[in-house]
């Protein structure tokens, strides 16, 4: 399995859709800093889930999308796409090739794909695990993240070891258990609380059942009352409707006459008002005609007064233009001898010209030879100036050449004295190893002792404090036991004193017992001693009395009444203390089994003679209690309506006793947490010395086993390292011997160079002297075109202005023409103004005529339509009259009809309430109730004994049946539940033996790999890795030690960036070789290395290439030689990266089938 490919759009600074196809082996990736290389990089991170924004380098998540530059717009959407080859099936899809696709849009939603399905990011996670690919995972490592694994607590860096051993799935799996577990025990609580609630219910319910049924059988008796009293209402209202009906029938027979005497007169007035409406169209007719006789006058003297004020305007006009024709005399005079002028001096300076122009011509064919001879002496010179180019750029291929010969033979030379130095490491490393051995025998006796002594006092320690945990877990259950009870009880105490306010004498109690009143010794209730036993006996003696509030004196219980009369609110009953009879002897009983109910009452003795007055001749005897004329009895166990007045105080009372309880627990919980801690703190401090003992011990117990692994790998690495020296000596003699003729044809080329510059000088001189002579000729040139253009504009301007004054002498002749033709328009015009003045007048005088005549028949009319509106007015009077009478009559047949309206909507009221309340038609309840004898004394009876039982639960034994069947469903699901969570327990150990079996196989393998490729890449040099907790393998944290050559032993803090980095590089590469990941990603991890180590680091790199793909970022040329393909990251535009690649592998094929041609 390998990357086959990467898309990416959007992304960052990839505006534009790049596609990467990625083959097994070394793929490098190199630019420019800032280019996007490290874009690459994250957008892999973030395909796979990463959903870190500052892992990812950005301000936000929605940042990673293309934000736009100066000439681009930012896109919407981001999108990567990620292709594996799956054909060994590594990824648990039954496809060959996997595409996983992540998209982002601005809007804040992520959608997620898989071979184009859409699908959860759970789902991609899960797929990579145990593959090395993930967000956690070791397959991508970051810019200056190569030193992670070592910087990282010693339990994040076993995350790592989980992902290399395929433990991942499993440890996923166990959390998911536990979360699973956790929602099993809070049902498992949940449900234990619900049961208790239902347990209550149920047996609140079955006292409520009985009180239902009972009602039930007062409901039904009530039914057929109240249904008999119904039809006997209804036959009551059909005899009141016959008998409105008959009053009813003589109001419409008047109403019908008195309609028939309207409809004569509104005839007779409909009439009249015709002939009334005709007269007065007449008059509107004639009116209207007035009118428009009186506007046709006042027109024919307005068309007067108009001809009058034009005649006198046309005199105005007629000497305007006597004006006119004197100003255009003088004009016409003026103009003639200047247009003469204008045209002598035209004709001087059109003589001018020709001699002009020919100057400029001659100028001109100058200045374009002296332009050819220039552009032939330019040609010449760039040919000169190209040919000098081609030669620098010859000898600066050949110098870069030169100096990378230079450096090549550099490298050679120091790697030949690091390989001499390195021999010389080894061969001294071996005595120092032997000597080492020794030591560490005596020490690993010295640590065994004392780590088996900590350990002793560890043990103990933790013994002591779990003792402590234990009472203190159980003092917080206790605790939370009492502050149940105690809520409960609370919230019982506030729902009776909350149905106590409704109650007159609880709230008049309360008031007197907080009033303050003097003598007021509280309650008889609270005053008395009663055995729980023999509470419902003395509830049944002393009756209301229990509860009546006892005084010293009668004064003390008046002021205590004038109190509640003051406040409006509350009632009480009141016993006196020194009113109270002198105790009676002790009477003797002749009932079996008889009891005297004072012998069940103890309290304090000046309390004993009022309580023995209440209570003489009372006694109990088989469960009743009798008195002198009455006696109580029935089933032992009472339910009260009333609870505030018996359990108010028993609620109380526990409460306090609780409250203690709480008090004391937390006294003793607060003297043993300090002595738990001490107990912790000794533990905590013995397992530390322990800790660090063990460190210690497993240190010496490596450093002892990696002394005899340590001379073996360096006898390795001096075969290692002598044949690279006769590798690096051949390399440093061909380079020598390259450098020797790229120097000769150096030489060449400068000496070529040398004779071009001379004659690119001559040139030059030669060009110069063109270039003076041109600018002169170009000069002289300007400045007889300016003579030519100044000349040329002065005619134009002439014969402008000659134009412009024949114009005006056309306009001014033009103009004169006109006069006479205005001459004659005025007076025609003044002729017929006299004529229609005339014709005006003279229709004045005819309408004054007409109008006088048609004033005097429009007076006559008048008369005669008074007359008519007064007939009018009587008939509508006769009219009211007789609406009047008719209005009456509807108002008497209105009441009757309403009253008829009344009593059916009662009869029907009568019929819906039958069918609503009891769903039964008139004619069945008279089948079923019309027997039945009823009044509605009994129907008051019944409703106040239903009202008396108060508020009763009818549902109660369906509530009781569905609570009993919810009750035994709950208590299977505990059951369920139970083995859920036995099931979920099971299941976590099985994953805890696989997890402890595969961490410790794979740690062991890491563990040998690690050591053999430290000294590898150390030249020697010891490291292991040990596990802080060998005795936990589910928690325990792996921590590094490194030993580098030639130092001392010394904490991987300490280790400069260079070791840190091959150290961290070497535990990478042992998950390799023992998870290979099916691709690497590296960010410049080769940055803090030195060449040596490059060489080193290159090594492995192609080693573990045959079975993980590497795609490598870096700045290295050592590690660029090593890729198989190369991808360049440019910006030729700003802001936007652009990627370009090269085979290696093809183009170095290609260049060895090219050599023979070129030889």
């Amino acid at each position: 399995m390998y990357l086959k490919a990467l898309e990416i759009y959007g992304f960052k600074s990839f505006a534009n859709k790049v596609k990467l196809p990625l083959k097994p082996g070394i793929t490098c990736i190199v630019g420019p800093n800032g280019c996007g290389k490290s874009n690459v990089v994250d957008s892999l991170k973030w395909c796979i889930g990463e959903m870190s924004w500052k892992s990812l380098r950005m301000p936000s998540m929605m940042d990673v999308i293309f934000a736009g530059t100066t000439k681009r717009q930012a896109l919407n959407m981001g999108e990567v796409a990620m292709t594996f080859d799956n054909t060994s099936r590594k990824l648990p899809l039954d496809f060959s090739e996997v595409t996983v696709t992540r998209k982002i849009y601005r809007s804040e939603e992520s959608e997620y794909f898989i071979n184009k399905v859409q699908c959860r990011l759970k789902d991609i996670r899960e797929m990579f695990l145990d593959t090395g690919i993930g967000t956690d995972g070791y397959a991508i490592i970051d810019q200056g993240e190569v030193e992670y694994v070592l910087s990282t607590t010693s339990e994040q860096r076993r995350e790592l070891f989980e992902e290399a051993a395929g433990v991942s799935k499993y440890k996923a799996k166990r959390e998911e258990a536990g979360r699973k577990l956790e929602k099993v025990d809070i049902d498992l609580n949940r449900l234990a609380d619900s049961m208790v609630l239902l347990d209550e219910q149920i047996k609140k319910l079955d006292n409520e059942a009985k009180k239902a049924r009972l009602q039930a059988k007062y409901r039904e008796e009530l039914t057929g009352a109240e249904i008999s009293l119904l039809l006997k209402d209804g036959s009551a209202f059909a005899a009141r409707s016959a008998e409105a009906a008959a009053r009813l029938e003589p109001v419409k027979k008047e109403l019908a006459e008195t309609a028939v005497a309207i409809t004569s007169l509104e005839g007779e007035i409909a009439a009249l008002n015709l002939t009334l409406t005709q007269k007065a169209e007449e008059q509107r007719l004639l009116k209207e005609a007035v009118t428009a006789v009186k506007i046709d006058k006042n027109q024919a003297e307005g068309r007067v007064v108009s001809g009058q004020e034009m005649l006198v305007e046309i005199s105005g006009q007629r000497e305007q233009l006597a004006v006119s024709e004197r100003r255009n005399f003088e004009k016409l005079a003026a103009a003639e001898p200047r247009i003469a002028e204008l045209n002598a001096k035209l004709s001087s300076d059109e003589g001018g010209l020709p001699a002009l122009q020919s100057e400029y011509d001659a100028a001109a064919a100058a200045l374009a030879a002296a332009g050819s001879e220039m552009r032939a002496a330019e040609e010449a010179a760039e040919n000169i100036a190209r040919e000098m180019n081609a030669a620098y750029s010859q000898e600066v291929e050949i110098s870069n050449s030169i100096a990378r010969m230079g450096s090549d033979i550099g490298h050679y030379t120091e790697a030949k004295a690091g390989i001499a130095r390195d021999i010389e490491e080894i061969n001294s490393g071996v005595a120092a190893v032997e000597a080492l051995i020794a030591e560490l025998q005596a020490r690993s006796s010295s640590l065994s002792a004392e780590l088996a002594a900590e350990n002793e006092k560890a043990a103990a320690a933790e013994t002591q404090a779990k003792a402590f945990a234990a009472r203190l877990e159980q003092i917080d259950v206790r605790q939370a036991e009492i502050r149940e009870k105690k809520a409960w009880d609370q919230s019982r105490l506030q729902a009776i004193l909350a149905q106590g306010e409704h109650d007159t004498y609880w709230v008049g109690i309360n008031g007197v017992l907080n009033s303050g009143v003097a003598g007021v010794r509280g309650t008889l209730r609270h005053l008395l001693s009663i055995r729980k036993e023999d509470r419902v006996a003395v509830d049944d003696a002393l009756g209301r009395f229990l509860d009546s509030v006892v005084c010293e004196t009668a004064a003390s219980a008046q002021e205590a009444i004038d109190y509640l009369k003051h406040l409006g609110k509350g009632r009480c009953r009141f016993l006196i203390l020194d009113r109270a009879p002198a105790a009676p002897a002790q009477e003797g009983w002749s009932v079996p089994g008889a009891q005297r109910i004072m012998d069940k009452i103890s309290s304090e003795p000046r309390y004993l003679p009022l309580v023995a007055g209440l209570l003489s001749g009372v006694y109990s005897a088989g469960g009743s209690v009798h008195g002198p004329f009455w006696v109580t009895g029935g089933v032992d166990e009472v339910v009260s309506n009333e609870p505030y007045w018996e359990e108010e105080g028993d609620l109380k009372e526990r409460i306090k006793k609780l409250d203690e309880e709480l008090g004391a627990l937390e006294t003793e919980k607060v003297s043993l947490l300090p002595q738990l801690d001490v107990s912790r703190a000794a533990a905590d401090t013995a397992e530390e010395k322990a800790y660090a003992l063990n460190i210690e011990f497993h240190k010496n117990g490596t450093e002892f086993a990696g002394a005899a692994d340590s001379l073996r790998v360096k006898r390795e690495s001096l075969a290692l390292t002598l044949a690279d020296s006769d590798k690096n000596e051949a390399a440093l003699k061909d380079s020598e011997s390259a450098l020797a003729e790229l120097n000769a044809r150096q030489a060449e080329v400068r000496a070529a160079s040398e004779a071009k510059k001379a004659e690119q000088a001559a040139l030059g001189e030669r060009k110069d002297s063109l270039h003076q002579d041109f600018a002169g000729r170009s000069s002289e040139l300007g400045s007889r075109k300016a003579n030519l253009d100044n000349y040329r504009q002065n005619i134009e301007a002439l014969r402008g202005e000659l134009a412009r004054a024949e114009g005006d002498m056309a306009a001014l002749n033009e103009e004169k023409s006109h006069f006479a033709e205005r001459r004659t328009e005025l007076a025609s015009r003044e002729a017929r103004l006299n004529e229609d003045v005339a014709a005006a007048d003279a229709r004045r005088v005819e309408l004054m005529h007409d109008l006088a005549e048609k004033e005097v028949i429009d007076r006559s009319m008048e008369d005669e339509l008074g007359e008519m509106r007064g007939n009018l007015s009587r008939m509508n009077a006769n009219l009211r009259d007789s609406r009047d009478v008719s209005s009456e009559n509807d108002r008497i047949r209105y009441q009757i009809e309403t009253e008829l309206a009344t009593i059916s909507a009662r009869a029907e009221e009568t019929a819906k309430r039958l069918a609503d309340e009891w769903n039964i038609s008139p004619e069945e309840a008279q089948v079923k109730y019309g027997d039945i004898e009823a009044d509605h004394e009994r129907v008051k009876f019944l409703r106040k004994r239903i009202e008396s039982m108060g508020a009763v639960n009818m549902t109660a034994p369906e509530e009781y049946e569905a609570l009993t069947a919810r009750y035994n469903f709950m208590n299977s699901q505990v059951e369920d539940l139970n083995r859920a969570k036995a099931d979920l327990r099971s299941a976590i150990n099985k994953i805890n033996d696989t997890t402890r079996e595969n961490f410790k196989a794979t740690f062991d393998k890491v563990r040998t790999y690690f050591k053999e490729i430290y000294s590898l890449l150390f030249n020697g040099g010891e490291a292991d890795l040990i596990l802080t907790l060998p005795e936990n393998l589910l928690e325990t944290g792996v921590e590094i030690l490194a030993h580098p050559p030639g130092k001392k032993l010394m904490s991987i803090t300490q280790l400069s960036g260079g070791e840190k980095a091959l150290t961290a590089l070497a535990l990478l590469f042992s998950f390799f070789r023992v998870s290979p990941s099916p691709f690497c990603v590296m960010d410049e991890a080769d940055a803090p290395l030195d060449e040596a180590n490059v060489e080193r680091y290159v090594r492995l790199i192609k080693e573990f290439s045959t079975t993980t793909q590497f795609i490598v970022i870096t700045h290295n040329k050592r590690t660029m030689e090593a890729a198989d393909t190369l991808y360049g990251v440019t910006m030729e535009e700003l802001g936007i990266s652009k990627l370009i690649s090269v085979d290696l592998k093809r183009a170095a094929g290609m260049a060895t089938q090219e050599t023979p041609v070129g030889a």
